[in-house]
């Protein structure tokens, strides 16, 4: 049996469920690269590094927060996280 989460409803945005949700949006990230004139692989790139125009157009274009979408990267007051590949 799993155990039961405190609040079911939070959504957890790892990088599957970005790049889902994005779609779901109609969108791909290859259309938003080309759309923001970047190279696609670096859409691709904020999913697993810190790459700050790539996490800025992602937030934008989910209407999230970047603390919400990267926590481990923001802090809720918009300010990077250092050092970036910190866990905390």
């Amino acid at each position: 049996m799993g155990l039961l989460q405190e609040n079911p409803t939070e959504q957890v945005w790892d990088k599957h469920a970005i790049k889902a949700e994005i779609n779901r949006k109609g969108k791909t990230l290859s259309d938003l690269a080309r759309e923001h004139n970047l190279p696609e692989s670096s859409l691709r790139s904020a999913l697993v590094k810190p790459t700050l125009n790539a996490e800025l157009i992602i937030s934008k274009f989910l209407g999230k927060p970047l603390f919400e979408l990267f926590p481990e990267r923001w802090t809720k007051d918009n300010k990077r996280k250092y050092p970036r590949y910190s866990k905390g």
